[in-house]
């Protein structure tokens, strides 16, 4: 019997014995309010029919709450699960309540409804920017599907969509391999679908397959993402005709994980049409919904596609989407509004308009150091990138557009002076690199600006220390490839500074020696040029040392390599 019918002929046998008739239309309108329709109206409809199951279940529920309180809960469920743009407090208490009403039940159905509201808890939370507590929950989740095995289909599809929010509060925590490792384990169980039922779960199944490829390229497998990608592109494409907004947002998604593949393999035309692609998919997502809805999306997607730009040489617009990017976030998602203020600032360095960059750098600072200590893996790395920007502004002078010697730097930035900036970048990216030695790098970038304010400052004692641990870091990091042995060179060559001022002379002489072998080395990929300053600041310190033919030999090789010699 069609399950519309059947609701119809239970309404009124329900009204006239609602214990004995009730539970049936209960269920039928929980089902009903779970089928999937491309139609128009469909979500409507699912919604008004997990209202009605919701307020009958309740009237059940105050009667016979001993019986009927798995009933209330699977409505609750039932409610929270239709995307019908329900308020998340709302659906975060209508959860709790789920839980608490089959949170000491031990039977399986009840394990089922409990296993499902951990999972959409969990997903709400991680929303809200709770991943710690979102991962606790659905870790939980999992672990009560797994007490209800042998899972049915439609469980072990509720099992993959719990393996999602899992990884993606991984994601969120910054935690690639973890995240990669998990969204493997839920395409592993949808691809152990006949084909048959794959069509029944295709939207998990391109939930899982985006999820997975922005795994695969952050651990940097964009290989194996494009081909995620490739595999479901059809389905992707057609998906936004059947349910436009879920739809357009996994293609949307799955169009910058490709963008930004194409662009690490240095195809850069695909990867500026993909991100564009992308953005007016969104566009048109965040116009149709309230501002909350598709905001951060967006401006993660201008973000992105504003570093192509630049990356490409287009620097007008890249900077251009970069500012949209910042405006699309803010009020929004302060994550993104942290990495657009940051990533606009470094361009407008780039672009040597400093000036423009105190107030990005104003904003910044305040929003990265509020969610710091809530969601340190987030935050804390992007406040460190804000407090190197602010050594940069008011520690090295800044570049004259007129060929012009540097003008001074600024006194403060963000209300903070270079030295202090500096000191809090570098115990912060301390924390971090001891947590995760992907941050050294990091560190070391800290170090180097830090070695900068406390020199200018008048502490050349200390910012020699400051460069030999920076030293020590970047030569680990410096087989990555040549933007990481130039900075290892530019900080060698700072410590021979450093040191000539102390008239350490031999320490000296012994720094800007590696300095120039480093650039020098067969394998550095950097260009000859590079050695000119290295050699010059050598001459100038054999001199010192009375090495007067070796320096003036030297400071020949500079002039020469400098006028277009090898």
């Amino acid at each position: 019997m069609p399950l519309v019918i059947r609701i119809a002929l239970l309404r009124p046998l329900a009204r006239r014995r609602p214990l004995g008739w009730g539970p049936r239309l209960a269920e039928a309108l929980i089902t009903r309010s779970q089928y999937l329709s491309g139609l128009p109206g469909s979500t409507a409809r699912r919604a008004a029919a997990a209202h009605e199951a919701l307020a009958l279940c309740r009237r059940l529920a105050a009667d016979r709450p001993d019986r009927h309180r798995i009933d209330l809960a699977r409505a609750l469920v039932a409610r929270v699960g239709v995307p019908d743009q329900q308020p998340v407090g709302e659906a975060i208490d209508q959860l709790e309540e789920a839980i608490g009403c089959v949170a000491d039940a031990t039977d399986r159905a009840a394990l089922v409804v409990l296993a499902t509201a951990r999972q959409l808890l969990a997903a709400n939370l991680n929303v809200l920017g709770e991943p710690r507590r979102a991962l606790l929950l659905a870790l939980r989740a999992r672990a009560a599907w797994e007490s209800c095995a042998p899972l049915t289909v439609p469980e072990r599809m509720r099992l993959a969509r719990t393996l999602l929010v899992i990884g993606a509060c991984h994601h969120a925590l910054g935690r690639p391999e973890e995240a990669c490792a998990v969204r493997q384990q839920a395409m592993d169980l949808y691809r152990s679908l006949s084909v048959y039922r794959q069509v029944r779960w295709t939207s998990v199944g391109l939930s899982t397959a985006v999820d997975l490829s922005q795994s695969l390229a952050a651990t940097g497998r964009a290989g194996e993402a494009l081909t995620l990608i490739d595999e479901f592109r059809a389905l992707l494409e057609f998906w936004p005709r059947v349910h436009p907004p879920l739809g357009r947002s996994l293609q949307a998604r799955s169009l910058l994980v490709e963008a930004e593949c194409r662009a690490e393999l240095g195809e850069t035309e695909a990867a500026l049409r993909a991100a564009g692609q992308a953005v007016d998919l969104l566009r048109r997502l965040a116009a149709d919904h309230p501002p909350g809805a598709y905001g951060g999306a967006l401006a993660g997607a201008l973000r992105v596609h504003g570093g192509l730009l630049l990356d490409a040489g287009d620097r007008p617009a890249g900077t251009a989407r970069l500012g949209e990017a910042v405006e699309a976030a803010r009020d929004v998602d302060d994550g993104e509004l942290g990495s657009a203020l940051i990533a606009l600032a470094v361009a407008r360095i780039t672009d040597g308009e400093w000036r423009a960059v105190e107030p990005l750098l104003t904003e910044a600072v305040p929003v990265c150091r509020r969610w710091a200590d809530d969601l340190p893996e987030v935050f804390r790395p992007l406040l460190v990138q804000a407090l190197r920007l602010v050594v940069t502004l008011t520690a090295f002078d800044a570049p004259s557009p007129d060929g012009r010697p540097g003008q001074p730097p600024m006194e403060r930035v963000a209300g903070l002076d270079a030295v202090t900036a500096g000191r809090e970048a570098v115990a912060l990216a301390r924390k971090l690199a001891g947590a995760d030695p992907r941050h050294r790098a990091l560190l070391g970038h800290a170090l180097f600006g830090l070695d900068q304010a406390v020199n200018r400052a008048g502490d050349p004692d200390e910012a020699a220390d400051l460069l030999r641990e920076c030293v020590t870091i970047r030569r680990e990091l410096s087989a990555d490839g040549p933007d990481q042995r130039r900075e290892l060179a530019w900080a060698l060559g700072n410590l021979g500074n450093r040191l000539h001022v102390l008239d350490r002379l031999d320490e000296a002489v012994q720094a800007h020696r590696d300095c120039i072998a480093v650039i020098r080395a067969d394998d550095s990929g950097l260009p000859p040029q590079e050695a000119v300053t290295p050699l010059r600041n050598l001459a100038r310190t054999l001199a010192r040392l009375d090495r007067t033919d070796e320096a003036l030999r030297l400071a020949t090789e500079a002039e020469n390599l400098e006028q277009g010699g090898t």
